[in-house]
């Protein structure tokens, strides 16, 4: 009788490990799961920051680009001005601002 109990208590010991070397390989795929998926999830945030930060350089380099071109086309506007002033009217500009200039 002894040897039938020892023997049960052996079965159940061997079902036990069973039991938790199959938990312990469903929690190893279950865990190798999550981190494919969080990885997966990751790249795909790096991605879109990507996507961001180079959607963001072009918008700011497309605003820089008008900025410059806005500086660059009032420049030459100004400078065409000047280009059509006569020599008496520089003069008199010259002379109106003179004592400012030599404050400074």
């Amino acid at each position: 009788m002894d040897n039938d109990i020892l023997n049960e208590v052996i079965e159940a010991e061997k079902e036990i490990q069973h039991c938790i070397e199959d938990e312990q390989a469903k929690l190893r795929v279950w865990l190798d799961q999550v981190k494919r998926k969080a990885s997966e999830a990751v790249a795909c945030e790096e991605n879109n920051d990507r996507d961001l930060l180079t959607r963001a350089l072009e918008d700011a380099k497309g605003r820089a680009e008008e900025k410059a071109r806005l500086v660059v086309d009032d420049a030459a506007a100004r400078s065409l001005r000047i280009e059509k002033l006569d020599d008496g009217t520089l003069t008199g500009i010259i002379l109106k601002r003179m004592p400012r200039i030599l404050l400074e």
